[in-house]
């Protein structure tokens, strides 16, 4: 024990002597050491809330196709923005919580699902499929309540287009948040998490509500966080869009905290809405929670992050239409 203790000293002291960067660096590189088995087995055990976590998106891995897409939704494929490339013949649609990269390698081993298409049948011309997810990855959710946002006791969380849940069962697992609302337009999703909140007795704080969110004002009014994950652009025509997002800034209350993928930017950027970023929000800065982020969710100092990078923070100002 003494040796443990001396060891412990010595190693606290090289912490507390190296730049924050290095101290970062050093920490990351001891936990790819630690997961690669490369100094035995000694990785911890999952927390009880992440064994919940993998149980719900098996439940729901077994009541949806690889692609995750209900027969009762309809995709509208963007005309115009950054994703207006994506073609609907080469674009493959898959569920981020449902089945992470690791897991789709394993699709495509089983020949369930491939990452590339021939240009020319018959031929080695071949070009990487376009993915698209409508859903937050396991490691974004965990990001979003265990880091990046401050702690909810008390609050109301909005998940807006709530689809599979994941939003909804992160924030049960790993925050105190008073009530997690998801409101979701599409019938499958609505009962599918709705009989995910019963299975897992989440019903004392979420609720599952199958509506359209122009027709939830006063719920948009009294959410403190409002979580928008790739919400509108493939599921409504622009003009809808527009209407939408206009919608959503004349409602909010100030102070409200919004939780974006991708950016408010770059979602508003092909819209005509009329909206004035500048006066209705401020970005709220993710540095340090991203450090510690990638320090606890990612394997190594070099494993893409982008999963974390992707999500952004806004605190409302002005809900005035159209902002300006």
């Amino acid at each position: 024990m003494a040796d443990l203790e001396r060891v412990k000293r010595q190693f606290e002291a090289v912490l507390h002597n190296v730049t924050d960067d290095v101290r970062s660096q050093l920490l990351c590189w001891i936990k790819c050491k630690i997961n690669s088995g490369e100094w035995g087995d000694v990785t911890k055990e999952n927390s009880n809330e992440d064994v919940m976590l993998e149980s719900i998106q098996s439940d729901l891995r077994s009541e949806l196709p690889v692609n995750a897409m209900s027969q009762t939704e309809s995709i509208h494929f963007p005309q115009t923005g950054p994703n207006a490339d994506c073609d609907p013949n080469t674009t493959v649609h898959v569920d981020a919580f449902l089945y992470d990269d690791d897991a789709i390698d394993d699709l495509c081993e089983e020949g369930k699902m491939s990452r590339s298409y021939c240009t020319r049948c018959g031929s080695q011309e071949v070009q990487p499929l376009t993915f698209i997810t409508h859903s937050a990855s396991a490691t974004q959710v965990k990001y979003i309540f265990n880091y990046a946002l401050p702690d909810l006791s008390g609050k109301i969380v909005l998940d807006v287009g709530s689809r599979t849940g994941a939003v909804l069962y992160g924030a049960y697992l790993y925050s105190k948040a008073k009530h997690i609302v998801g409101v979701e337009i599409d019938s499958t999703f609505t009962r599918l998490q709705t009989a995910v909140v019963a299975k897992y007795n989440m019903a004392d704080r979420i609720q599952v509500i199958h509506d359209d969110i122009l027709n939830q004002g006063q719920l948009l009014m009294s959410s403190d966080v409002v979580i928008l994950n790739n919400v509108f652009e493939f599921f409504v025509p622009k003009d809808l869009q527009e209407k939408l997002w206009i919608h959503l800034f004349a409602t909010l209350k100030n102070d409200t905290i919004l939780v974006t993928i991708p950016s408010l930017e770059e979602s508003l950027q092909p819209l005509k809405t009329g909206i004035n970023l500048e006066k209705c929000v401020e970005s709220i800065d993710l540095t340090a929670p991203l450090q510690q982020g990638r320090q606890e969710l990612l394997d190594c100092d070099d494993t893409d992050d982008s999963d974390l990078t992707r999500i952004n923070l806004y605190r409302v100002l002005a809900p005035h239409s159209p902002c300006q």
